[in-house]
């Protein structure tokens, strides 16, 4: 049987009764917007067509389904699949029987994981542009922030062709504002995180858009190539760049005076946040450019207390620097940049790690690991798209009803 069609899945949908907790979008809201069922249609199928039973449309809708309720492994999804009911399964095309689990992961360690990403990045692209900008906001607040950051897959242990061992490394890009994750590409064998920061922008529209990285990715072709494309950046500064970070160091920072100030509570700690910013034109040392295409430097310091008595007292000064001008971002709104950039580690590495237990996935075979892991991607895209604040109570939330996956998917 070849590939299932949208077509017969949108059929299906117009004769299913959804539960009284359900939520329908208005269909005006909805005719705009790329779905995933048109999404994921888009993803070719890698077998050859004598023999299919399962299309690959049905496999990956399963699939993504299945891991919105917690699934971490391809056995978990075929147990989904088996579990879920008939009603579930008309609706994503597939067939009277469930896939098998060898099936499932056939299709997943083959399909090609370059057109999974880009048919993911266009339906969060367009989910995200159908948000309603918040009300009462100034407009500099609302450029669109992307976050860029990598991650090792510490469990999926790769042969090279050297015979070698490997664990894959991806790169991922987030929304800073809504944590929606807009794309990740694998990093290729003896290759670097720095090589892959254009490879994952090419495919994004970076007009008027700031990109903040780490210190890794405070490098020179960085800076030109996102001028290039109309962007901006903000860099943390560390010994990658030694002769920048001691220019900027060297900066008269008493004399420039604390330009904003936050304090927070929490976490068994008080934390005091200073930041101090100044302008790179003109050049203060007059020394000649700092960085292409650069405009302010910028000096962060981070005091911490813990409430426990005898507790130790920290201090961590970090230096960043950014080519927004002062009239784009007060100094309030790069510090709240610069720490919406750590939240890449807490809002996407570290639930893939802990709720989705990625680090110990042993998916090794093929595009696997890289497939698998834009799954996780898209179910953490879904629920904060969703409002959803706590994932794993949002996953168990999901478990409980085979509809809801559905529902938050805007599959029915």
């Amino acid at each position: 049987m070849p590939a299932v069609s949208v077509s017969p899945i949108v059929a299906a949908l117009q004769h299913l009764e959804i539960e009284h907790d359900a939520v329908r979008a208005a269909p005006t809201a909805e005719a705009a917007v790329l779905s995933l069922v048109e999404a994921l249609s888009q993803v070719p199928d890698p077998r050859k067509p004598r023999g299919v039973r399962h299309g690959v449309l049905a496999v990956l809708l399963l699939a993504a389904c299945a891991v919105l309720t917690g699934a971490r492994s391809f056995a978990a999804i075929a147990e989904y699949a088996h579990d879920t009911g008939r009603t579930v399964l008309k609706v994503l095309g597939v067939g009277a029987v469930a896939p098998h689990e060898s099936t499932i992961r056939r299709i997943l360690q083959k399909v090609d994981p370059g057109a999974l990403e880009a048919a993911l990045r266009s339906w969060a692209l367009t989910q995200l542009d159908a948000q309603p900008a918040p009300t009462g906001t100034p407009r500099r607040e609302l450029r669109r922030v992307l976050a860029v950051d990598g991650k090792t897959l510490r469990g999926a242990h790769v042969r090279a062709a050297d015979r070698s061992v490997c664990l894959p490394h991806l790169v991922s890009v987030l929304d800073q504002a809504s944590g929606v994750v807009l794309g990740q590409v694998q990093i290729e064998e003896k290759g670097s995180e720095i090589t892959a920061f254009t490879t994952l922008l090419d495919r994004l529209d970076l007009h008027d858009v700031l990109v903040t990285a780490d210190a890794l990715h405070t490098q020179r072709g960085h800076a030109d190539y996102l001028h290039q494309r109309g962007g901006h950046y903000l860099m943390t500064i560390k010994a990658n760049q030694p002769t920048l970070l001691a220019r900027v160091r060297a900066l008269p920072w008493t004399q420039i005076g604390i330009a904003a100030r936050e304090r927070g509570r929490g976490h068994g700690r008080v934390e005091t946040r200073t930041i101090s910013v100044v302008s790179l034109h003109p050049c203060p040392d007059r020394a000649g450019e700092f960085f292409p295409h650069a405009a302010q430097a910028i000096k962060l310091v981070r005091r911490r207390r813990p409430l426990r008595p005898g507790g130790r007292r920290k201090t961590e000064t970090v230096y960043a620097i950014t080519s927004l001008t002062g009239a784009d971002a007060d100094p309030g709104l790069l510090a709240r940049w610069i720490r919406g950039h750590w939240s890449i580690e807490n809002r996407l590495h570290w639930v893939r790690d802990v709720t989705f237990d990625e680090d110990r996935a042993t998916a090794r075979t093929g595009h696997a690991p890289q497939v698998m892991s834009a799954l996780r991607n898209l179910a953490i895209t879904a629920l904060r798209l969703s409002g959803a604040t706590n994932i794993a109570a949002a996953l168990r939330h999901h478990a409980r009803n085979h509809l809801r996956p559905l529902i938050t998917y805007k599959i029915m």
